[in-house]
């Protein structure tokens, strides 16, 4: 019940209201008699500093003055003079204030000390309410040079039942006032809450996929009615929309696999012709920009035989990835040829130390008396440069990229060791993986992605009959390449020396 917002509201206000009724009670029972008595005692106070002060002002005869103080207030005022005798009180009907034949006051002043008439502040005495009056203020007058003791008196004695009736009828007129409040009161949370209930209704049925209710309260100018049609409105569309979806879907069933097959491939197709064009292109790009600016003292040759060289790899490239089957099946053809592995691997630092540099990364390459390896020239480049790809896209600024070349028994190892964090050992063996793409920022982290540049470098030296392989170091990882060698040639002359390139 109380789940309901007209119930909810219906309880609170009500609640409310009863509060107040109960606050307003309590205080007019325990409070209204103190307070009225207070008011006339204070009112007691300025009449009798009013006649303190008229009396102290004029010589003249008092008796009018306080004759209709005593009438305006309702008070009964009595005076005598500086013996107790009576001079005079409203029963001496304005007799002038030196007859005292004239007064008989129902008060005996002489149960009372004068100092209590003579304070500086007037005394007030409250007396039981058996007395003929409840509240009396003592006080003295100084008039012509003449002293004279003062009694106001207020006569309070029924002020208790007036109030009790009063109360009581205010109990009445307030339980009253609360119980057609709370008929109001519901009659507006119900009037308030019926729509709100209207298209909470409509709404579930909605969630259930039933759009035959709409709303009632469409005409309404307000925002309920405005939320009546906004409903209505989402429930025609979300209808209109479900019903295209369910026959879109049907026909989606029949050749669903296929199409998703093909989008997959469509993916990653584009994903890794991006990665796998993005150096040469990025070498084409600077080296074009260094050649446009025509910088002197440069070798133009070379830039522009690298520019070439690029280029042509691009379109072999293009053509490889267009056909991933060829790798996939080794169907790809080698040209194999004895190579010097240094100076082919110098030659591809050399074309990545502008893409370091860039990044500001520093590049350092190292090298060893090596042996002879046949091997596709072409196609060791690709490999090695997939690897240098790698590693500068996961080498932060300032830190390392070293590559190294050196014999191994009877094998010549490249290497490509980058400073960063270590590949996850559950994933370091899908990295080689086609398409092991988790994290398409191929960020070396938990989940990590390395694409299909490793796939075909693990492609191609397979293809030489070589090893490939990845290891974690204590500051970063190294990947590496291992060729046979068929004889001994030192690189550029330089016999048992360690040849190091920084860039």
């Amino acid at each position: 019940m109380f789940k309901s917002i007209k119930a909810r509201l219906t309880v609170t206000i009500c609640g409310i209201l009863l509060i107040i009724f109960t606050i307003q009670m309590a205080a007019n029972f325990l409070f209204a008699e103190q307070y009225y008595v207070y008011q006339k005692t204070k009112m007691m106070k300025n009449v009798n500093q009013q006649i303190i002060h008229e009396a102290k002002s004029t010589d003249e005869d008092m008796s009018q003055i306080i004759k209709n103080l005593d009438i305006d207030n309702n008070l009964d005022i009595i005076i005598t003079d500086d013996k107790f005798t009576p001079i005079y009180t409203f029963h001496s009907m304005g007799a002038p204030m030196m007859n005292p034949q004239m007064i008989k006051p129902d008060f005996d002043f002489s149960k009372y000390p004068k100092e209590l008439y003579v304070t500086e502040k007037p005394t007030i005495i409250m007396t039981n309410m058996q007395d003929g009056d409840r509240i009396r203020l003592l006080s003295k007058i100084e008039h012509g040079g003449e002293s004279y003791y003062m009694v106001i008196r207020l006569s309070v004695k029924s002020i208790s039942t007036d109030m009790k009736s009063t109360n009581m009828f205010i109990l009445y007129i307030s339980s009253f006032a609360v119980i057609i409040g709370c008929m109001i009161v519901y009659f507006i949370t119900k009037q308030l809450s019926r729509p709100i209930e209207d298209i909470n209704n409509v709404t579930v049925h909605i969630s259930k996929l039933d759009f035959s209710l709409r709303s009632k309260d469409i005409e309404r100018k307000d925002e309920i009615g405005s939320l009546a049609r906004n409903i209505n409105n989402m429930s025609l569309r979300l209808e209109e929309n479900i019903l295209s979806l369910t026959e879109a879907n049907r026909k989606l069933e029949i050749d669903y696999k296929y199409m998703s097959e093909l989008d997959e491939q469509r993916k990653e197709l584009i994903a890794n012709i991006s990665h796998e064009l993005k150096t040469p292109l990025a070498i084409l790009t600077g080296y074009s920009e260094i050649l446009s600016n025509d910088i002197p003292g440069i070798d133009k040759t070379f830039y522009y035989e690298t520019i070439q060289d690029e280029a042509h790899k691009m379109d072999i490239l293009i053509k490889n990835l267009l056909n991933l089957s060829d790798f996939e099946n080794r169907l790809f053809q080698l040209n194999m040829e004895e190579i010097n592995l240094e100076e082919l691997i110098e030659k591809i630092f050399r074309k990545n130390t502008l893409l370091m540099k860039n990044k500001d990364i520093v590049g350092e390459y190292h090298s060893e008396p090596c042996k002879t390896v046949i091997a596709d020239p072409m196609y060791i480049e690709v490999a090695v440069n997939n690897y240098i790809s790698n590693a500068i896209s996961y080498t932060k600024k300032g830190h390392k990229i070293i590559i190294k070349v050196e014999p191994v028994e009877e094998e010549a190892v490249i290497s490509v060791f980058n400073e960063g964090p270590n590949i996850n050992e559950t994933n370091i063996d899908k990295i080689w993986n086609s398409f092991y793409r988790e994290d398409k920022a191929r960020r070396r982290t938990s989940q990590n992605n390395i694409g299909l540049g490793l796939y075909i470098v693990q492609s191609i030296i397979n293809a030489h009959h070589g090893k490939c392989g990845v290891l974690n170091k204590e500051n970063g990882v190294e990947f590496w390449i291992s060729l046979n060698t068929v004889t001994v040639q030192p690189c550029k002359d330089n016999d048992n020396t360690l040849e190091r390139i920084n860039t």
